[in-house]
């Protein structure tokens, strides 16, 4: 294993309704994580990783140790023998070599937080997980509009799993344009900055699919107090939107006119002044999804499907309650170990509590996080199962961290 750091070396059964765990074969006969896994989607994660897989560790939460260990080079892993807050210093952080797995459950308590910057991958075959990503107004003037974490245009087979990430200017979390096999899960895509820095004033937006992407996997998500676009699906996208809990918007999914989706098992909660959940024009299969009874689901211009148009082979969906269940228990970066932040949105959602917000100065600020440190061990084969052993910790025990 390379340390980056102070010094450098060299598929599950259908359960429309009862628990919201399973017996995954990489997790073992005792897993109590995430019943979603990241293949769930249409992506195959990391599909590269084996135990000759180059590691690299961070022991220091700085801009500079982290950069250095995610654009190595090749097919890589990436760990974490710290905690702590890195500051981006009001950039973006861009992934721009293809096949990194980066793994923020390896790091100890209380995590990985990113602020003041955005994180884009700009590269194919990546796996992103267990990391918060808080870009915030950071002190910056109009025309500063940081998205969360954002899969570039054209990029193919990227997941972004267990991630927390609020406070963007533009959008918390994004597929790019015309990008193939991508996949959000188990994320907290919250808080969205109204009236911020944004050149077009108030946005607060939540996510965007962007024209074109082909085979998006949308699933075992939070999405909370963001505006609007709670995703926005736009033109020629092929998208899946299932289980994913929407709370506190004025609108929900925004459709064009040539899109096509598959809707199931989402719970869409506290509309602020929306006139419907599902709106646009566009192709829908809608199945099992919850609202209030003053809120109609489709608008008028939604042309309903019969049959899903599109389907991940590796996804079974549960019931909207189970879901909703589900998500309040198991999204975001660390579920049994949330830091103060993804706390509050989690209460919001179960209170029906919360607003809209302008600035991160408004729900406490930035955090400031413990810097603690471990030595990690990796093991000489196995790779792929002890990460995954450091997954289940961090996400086992979410239905009891609030």
């Amino acid at each position: 294993m390379r340390t980056i750091g102070a010094g450098s070396i060299g598929s599950a059964s259908l359960l429309a309704s009862g628990t919201a765990t399973a017996d995954r074969s990489e997790r073992g006969d005792s897993a109590a994580g995430s019943y979603f896994d990241p293949d769930d989607g249409f992506a195959n994660a990391a599909s590269w990783l084996d135990d000759d897989t180059p590691v690299y560790a961070v022991t220091e939460p700085t801009r500079e140790a982290f950069e250095a260990a995610v654009n190595r080079s090749g097919p890589r892993v990436v760990v974490f023998e710290t905690s702590g807050t890195i500051d981006l210093g009001a950039e973006r952080l861009t992934v721009d070599e293809d096949e990194l797995y980066l793994a923020g459950q390896t790091a100890p308590s209380p995590g990985i937080t990113l602020i003041r910057g955005g994180l884009w991958v700009d590269a194919d075959d990546c796996l992103l997980r267990h990391v918060r990503v808080r870009p915030g107004d950071a002190g910056q003037d109009d025309g500063w509009i940081p998205d969360g974490v954002r899969t570039a245009d054209g990029t193919e087979n990227n997941v972004v799993d267990h991630c927390s990430i609020t406070w963007a200017v533009d959008e918390n979390g994004s597929p790019g344009y015309d990008s193939r096999r991508t996949t959000y899960s188990n994320c907290i895509m919250a808080e969205g900055l109204a009236d911020a820095t944004h050149p077009k004033g108030t946005h607060s937006y939540g996510s965007l699919v962007g024209d074109g992407s082909e085979k998006v996997a949308l699933y075992g998500n939070i999405w909370a107090h963001n505006i609007g676009r709670n995703p926005r699906l736009k033109a020629e996208t092929r998208s899946a939107v299932v289980n994913n809990v929407m709370y506190h918007y004025d609108e929900a999914v925004n459709l064009d006119d040539s899109t096509v989706a598959s809707l199931v098992g989402n719970s869409f909660l506290r509309v602020d002044e929306g006139d419907y959940n599902v709106e646009g024009g566009g192709e829908v299969y809608g199945e099992n999804n919850t609202t209030d009874p003053e809120t109609p689901m489709y608008g008028p211009d939604v042309t309903l499907l019969d049959d899903t148009p599109l389907w991940p082979d590796g996804l079974s969906p549960l019931s909207a309650a189970d879901a909703e269940r589900h998500a309040l228990a198991y999204a975001g970066a660390r579920p049994a170990d949330r830091t103060y932040h993804d706390r509050r949105v989690v209460s919001d959602v179960r209170n029906f509590d919360g607003e809209f917000i302008d600035s991160q100065s408004a729900v406490g600020g930035y955090p400031d996080l413990a810097e603690n440190s471990r030595d990690l061990h990796v093991p000489n084969g196995g790779l792929r199962r002890w990460l995954e052993s450091h997954a289940i910790r961090v996400e086992q025990g979410g239905a009891r961290s609030h």
